[in-house]
């Protein structure tokens, strides 16, 4: 399978980096504080929410990426969070209309109506991406974080994956060269609370 326009090379770096950064996440103080779930008998608990959980995470990917001499100060290769810049615009997906149902149930509500060649239009940020802005030719890596107490359904970040991740020569890919699905398990045991990689995307398809 080929990888976009990254080299195997800078791609198993990247790739290397988040599995590093995710370990350096489940090995210090971020696992407990970051991920210590809400007490069900308050309305309010100490449990902090994914945004927060992934700002860390891309923190921790950044500095594995300095490390690695992939990201400098002078450099064009950026971590960034919720990015929702497509261009000039805002990122948007055209989704098939049979995938409307995924769509439409985990925004809870229908707040659109089809276009006339049968797409859904929404607009998305991604968690964390690491990219150039700008443009789309060197889309490397996009995250979707979610926590396992969420009841938000799985297949919607399922499908971001793999919108995001669709070559650019599709009428409406971003040509991410991999997409990683990142599950914060907050509903064990404190000693096994933990960031988990639970899947990866290339070329639109998941492969692991």
């Amino acid at each position: 399978m080929t990888v976009n326009t990254t080299s195997k090379g800078e791609w198993e770096t990247i790739w290397d980096c988040l599995i590093d950064a995710i370990k350096r996440f489940n090995g210090g103080l971020d696992q407990k504080t970051l991920l210590q779930p809400a007490d069900p008998a308050k309305k309010h608990g100490p449990a902090a929410g994914e945004r927060a959980i992934a700002h860390r995470l891309a923190y921790y990917l950044e500095c594995e990426l300095r490390k690695a001499k992939l990201i400098t100060d002078e450099g064009t290769l950026i971590v960034d969070c919720e990015y929702n810049r497509h261009g000039g615009a805002t990122k948007t997906f055209a989704v098939e209309s049979e995938l409307k149902e995924i769509v439409e149930a985990a925004r809870k509500k229908k707040e659109w109506e089809p276009e006339e060649d049968g797409f859904y239009v929404f607009s998305i940020a991604p968690d964390i991406v690491v990219h150039e802005r700008g443009h789309d030719r060197r889309n490397r890596l996009v995250v979707e974080l979610k926590k396992a107490s969420n009841r938000e359904t799985p297949r919607y970040d399922a499908l971001k994956l793999e919108l995001f991740t669709i070559p650019r020569e599709s009428e409406y890919g971003y040509g991410y060269s991999f997409g990683a699905w990142v599950v914060a398990d907050d509903t064990c045991e404190p000693s096994e609370r933990k960031l988990r990689l639970a899947g990866r995307w290339m070329e639109g398809k998941r492969i692991e």
